[in-house]
């Protein structure tokens, strides 16, 4: 059965801060900077691309089940300037969750709009891997 329907929702503002936690498998040390990044698989899951509004959470709280996750940042406006969409999507146990989803059938975004968005992030909270 394929996913619903997504509509981007314009009551997220293009301003709006969009928090993604990253795995530890999925930051790497950059070759030119030597700064720890995550990598854009990062921001391309099967589907659509889980996150959390930043101004109805707290970091503590999307980390709280993750001890081993770090968590990045990026607006919601990059997305849409690179062709996605952003979906709130509330959870029973968390108000703040949403979507990031590509025009595809399966919501997923492209490889070049991942990396687009994997550039423009920055950490919010980067533990080492």
């Amino acid at each position: 059965m394929p996913p619903p329907e997504r509509i981007d929702d314009p009551s997220v503002s293009d301003n709006e801060r969009l928090w993604r936690r990253v795995h530890p498998r999925d930051i790497i040390r950059d070759p030119e900077s030597g700064e720890l990044r995550p990598t854009s698989a990062a921001f391309r899951p099967s589907d659509e691309m889980s996150v959390d509004i930043g101004s109805l959470t707290t970091a503590e709280a999307v980390l709280s089940n993750y001890p081993h996750h770090s968590l990045i940042e990026f607006t919601a406006g990059i997305v849409r300037k690179e062709g996605g969409i952003v979906v709130r999507d509330p959870l029973p146990d968390n108000h703040s969750h949403a979507l990031v989803c590509g025009k595809n059938p399966e919501g997923r975004l492209t490889k070049s709009q991942a990396k687009k968005i994997q550039q423009s992030s920055t950490w919010v909270i980067r533990k080492t891997p």
